[in-house]
């Protein structure tokens, strides 16, 4: 595997202290995203995935949703 052009193994171990620091960069960047997506609802900006390889809107799933009940 290779990140930036260097060559990393893949199977070395991670300490203790960089599992924590990832844990916690991912804590952030995930509260980053849902305070992001909840203002894009407020403003009627319609939030996009990729489900099973299709970009689909939040407006699309929840029609989808809506026809299913």
């Amino acid at each position: 595997m290779e990140r930036n052009g260097k060559k990393i193994n893949s199977d070395a171990a991670i300490s203790d202290e960089t599992l924590r620091e990832m844990l916690k960069n991912q804590r952030i960047a995930n509260a980053a995203v849902h305070k992001a997506q909840e203002e894009n609802r407020a403003l009627g900006i319609p939030n996009w995935y990729s489900i099973g390889g299709c970009i689909v809107s939040d407006l699309d799933i929840q029609e989808s949703n809506k026809k299913t009940k």
